[in-house]
């Protein structure tokens, strides 16, 4: 039975990854501060990524992925703390995984077009200072690791939403992913259980060290992985 870990599991993304994979009869350590109850097949890992030695502990042992969608839910933190949970947090991942004597597959949680300057960048910034180029950086540490990756950058995501209850059921007719040249703005979208659906794909089937761009879209080339 294959084991996965979930780096940010207790809300958004990560929790809808964690539930995922678990109903498809996969194990999952659920990584957290405050990670979701066990199940048969959830096993909760409290640990914060800030503490080095705790998250190496919690990624020891065989895996064959690691998820990381840890974000910063405080607006207007400082720049240092946004920073130490969105960059030095995730590298603190990279240096617990190097301990492996075989890694397993990072799938990173990205953002479209950090790369491209544009009027939602700009109001990111405002709320959460230094988030470009904590992505940004974050992407590069990834690909200097030398560790096998796959990183999905994702455009503004929309929750679905059932008597008031967030479900992992999926809401669009079809997902486009192309090669990650998009600029990032308020049109492109994506379903929260959409993109957790294209991480699991990202994990099992994508090319090793490969950058992606995934979002809703009625129509377009849909690679081999995503289908």
């Amino acid at each position: 039975m294959k084991e996965y870990a979930v780096v940010g599991a207790s809300s958004g993304t990560g929790l809808a990854i964690t539930r995922l994979l678990a109903s498809q009869g996969h194990t999952v350590r659920a990584i957290a501060r405050k990670p979701p109850a066990a199940t048969e097949l959830i096993k909760p890992v409290v640990a914060d990524v800030g503490k080095p030695e705790a998250i190496a502990a919690a990624l020891a042992g065989e895996l064959e992925a690691v998820f990381f969608t840890v974000d910063i839910h405080k607006a207007f933190a400082s720049k240092p703390l946004i920073r130490s949970v969105m960059f030095d947090g995730f590298v603190n991942v990279l240096n617990g995984v190097q301990r492996h004597a075989k890694p397993p597959r990072i799938v990173l949680l990205s953002v479209m077009g950090p790369g491209k300057s544009s009027l939602t960048w700009h109001l990111l910034n405002l709320a959460k200072r230094g988030m470009q180029k904590n992505i940004v950086d974050r992407e590069q540490a990834l690909v200097d690791s030398g560790l096998p990756y796959v990183i999905l950058r994702a455009p503004r995501l929309v929750d679905v939403l059932e008597n008031e209850i967030e479900t992992t059921r999926s809401a669009t007719a079809a997902m486009l992913s192309a090669k990650a040249n998009h600029r990032l703005d308020m049109k492109r979208t994506i379903a929260r259980p959409d993109l957790a659906a294209a991480m699991v794909a990202a994990a099992i089937s994508a090319p090793e060290n490969s950058v992606w761009d995934v979002y809703a879209n009625d129509a377009g080339p849909v690679p081999a992985w995503l289908r």
